[in-house]
């Protein structure tokens, strides 16, 4: 079953091209008559690439963040673990432990 490339959007195009014929009759077809613009297309992936960046750096920052809490939270409950360590009460080492996972 052949897909309708004349139905296809232009990105639609762009992804079927290399997996139906049609498809890729369709692109050369838009390509030819200038109704694609693939620097117009460029610019939209540079752009997608850009948020992508920006996104894998912010969730980058938010696992260190994670990381550090989660650090921390071991480092209390060890010592709520230590009995050598009398500086607080059990519950006072867990509750630092649970407000650095919350």
């Amino acid at each position: 079953m052949s897909i309708p490339a004349n139905a296809l959007s232009d990105e639609e195009c762009l992804h079927y091209a290399a997996l139906d014929p049609a498809a890729a009759a369709e692109l050369t077809r838009r390509l030819t008559a200038q109704s694609i613009d693939p620097s117009a297309e460029r610019e939209e992936l540079r752009e997608d690439i850009r948020r992508i960046e920006s996104e894998a750096d912010e969730v980058a920052d938010e696992l260190a963040d994670l990381r550090d809490n989660a650090e921390e939270a071991c480092m209390w409950i060890k010592r709520a673990m230590n009995p050598a360590d009398q500086s607080k009460t059990i519950n006072e080492f867990l509750q630092k432990a649970l407000d650095c996972l919350e």
